[in-house]
């Protein structure tokens, strides 16, 4: 499943999450994320400081199953 990952401010796309894995790609700048994380992002179009965490999606995956 893919989720994109997406500034709170001005929904900018600063990666997708593919599985377990979080990828995050600006122009020549490739990333691959893998295991326990926590990432924080500040976004290029507001500057905006952005956290994604594995656990954090867990909680997600969750509520909404519940």
């Amino acid at each position: 499943m893919e989720k994109e990952w997406r500034c709170k401010e001005c929904d900018t796309l600063l990666g997708v999450e593919r599985g377990a894995r979080l990828y995050l790609r600006y122009k020549q700048a490739q990333y691959i994320v893998d295991g326990d994380y926590a990432v924080l992002a500040v976004c290029r179009n507001c500057t905006t400081v952005n956290e994604r965490s594995k656990t954090e999606r867990a909680q997600e995956r969750a509520a909404t199953r519940a």
